[in-house]
């Protein structure tokens, strides 16, 4: 039962009792027993790892769509929800009982490893022939966006501001980049644009050496989110 102290008139002090939060027991209330985050981690190391021998084994075939849309509901988790709870306090050792920020390192780790392999095979200069190409840049400028906002965020932490002008123009540039890209896209399934030549961006010579358009405003528009998250 709370009660209250008069301590001047008219004045009336809560003298309720805080009673300290018990510490949580981390090994009670995650799965297995393990720290916070370790099934995740294990469940996008094991992913990932499949995409990155499919890329590199087989860079002709598609990446499955099934595995391709947990690849990026599994990076927006760690580039992005994960960057807004960094400020909470948790618990317990890191996932895995590894450093904090571990896996993130080793997803990026990994992609950066896959990409070197392809370009010493020849094969990043070539994405309508593989593939795994086109994967690898939507994921690159994603990561690319990542790794920018972590050096805003560093630049930030010792007092210094990022001019909006920089905001701006990627915001500009994302906005072009991802009306370019819905363009493209309808009018090569429904030439609302180009009714009677469907085909004729294919003619264009809008390519950046061996890239379509699609690929870079693709790559542009996961950029902007890497870099916002």
């Amino acid at each position: 039962m709370s009660s209250a102290i008069a301590n001047e008139p008219g004045e009336v002090i809560n003298a309720t009792p805080q009673v300290p939060k018990e510490p949580v027991n981390w090994r009670k209330t995650h799965a297995l027993g393990l720290p916070e985050g370790s099934i995740r981690a294990v469940l996008a190391v094991a992913i990932f790892a499949t995409i990155w021998v499919l890329l590199v084994r087989n860079p002709r075939q598609e990446v499955p769509d099934y595995l391709r849309d947990l690849l990026f509901i599994i990076m927006g988790h760690y580039f992005a929800s994960r960057k807004r709870a960094s400020g909470e306090t948790i618990p317990g050792p890191g996932p895995l009982f590894l450093p904090r920020g571990t896996v993130r390192v080793i997803l990026f780790a990994g992609f950066a490893a896959v990409a070197a392999a392809m370009y010493n095979q020849g094969r990043m200069r070539e994405p309508l022939k593989y593939p795994a190409v086109v994967t690898l840049m939507l994921v690159g400028g994603f990561l690319l966006g990542v790794l920018l906002a972590k050096i805003g965020d560093w630049w930030t932490a010792r007092g210094h501001r990022v001019p909006r002008w920089v905001e701006d123009g990627k915001a500009i540039v994302a906005m072009i980049a991802a009306a370019g890209l819905i363009i493209l896209v309808w009018n090569r399934y429904d030439p609302i644009l180009l009714p009677r030549r469907p085909e004729l961006f294919d003619k264009m010579n809008l390519r950046l050496g061996s890239y379509g358009p699609e690929h870079v405003l693709g790559a542009i528009v996961g950029f902007y989110y890497g870099s916002r998250s």
